[in-house]
């Protein structure tokens, strides 16, 4: 019997998290798209640490795509539900596009990896402080449990050997994304405009 890695098992956890949110047809596209978006490099990482189908340079580039583009795709969803970017396929798209490029020329070609941590952790913290402001204490809480989790993988806080940092990073990503993702009530409202 072949014993999982614990980062095998918590990006199993995320993949299914946001592949199951993404699939949500109540939620506008700028959400489904950054649900997928962070559901493909956990796909990946679980092939990758489950041994199954190690991609070693695929996981890293769609986890450089979701913090440069999946991640700001989200705040935008979250702050501003009732933008282009959030609402209409084509913009969520030019948008993901330029923002990928962007984390592909500045992070993967020009190896400098602070550019996309510090672009997914800025919009972490943005939901956070502006779901606070708005009173939303549930969603609020995913975006802090996304930051948190966030913030212990880049201290590489771990509790060795059953439980490494990439795994704050999963769990509180999958956690977060269950509490910041809108009620059917409120994304249907936004669809509706």
């Amino acid at each position: 019997m072949v014993m999982l890695s614990s980062l095998a098992l918590t990006d199993a956890l995320l993949c299914v998290v946001a592949s199951g949110l993404a699939a949500r047809s109540s939620f506008s596209v700028g959400y489904r798209m950054a649900f997928t978006f962070l559901a493909i490099p956990a796909l990946l990482g679980f092939l990758k640490f489950s041994g199954i189908y190690p991609l070693e340079t695929w996981h890293p580039l769609f986890t450089i795509f979701s913090a440069c583009a999946a991640l700001p795709l989200l705040a935008i969803s979250v702050l501003k539900p009732e933008s282009l970017v959030a609402r209409r396929k084509q913009f969520a798209i030019i948008f993901l596009g330029i923002a990928m490029l962007l984390g592909l020329m500045i992070s993967g070609l020009g190896k400098l990896r602070i550019y996309d941590q510090a672009l997914a952790l800025m919009s972490m913290l943005v939901m956070l402080l502006v779901l606070v402001k708005n009173g939303e204490s549930k969603r609020a809480m995913g975006a802090g449990l996304m930051l948190v989790g966030s913030v212990l993988f880049v201290l590489k806080v771990g509790i060795p050997p059953w439980f490494l940092p990439g795994d704050w990073l999963h769990l509180g990503m999958a956690l977060g994304l269950l509490l910041i993702a809108p009620s059917n009530l409120m994304s249907r409202a936004v669809l509706a405009k």
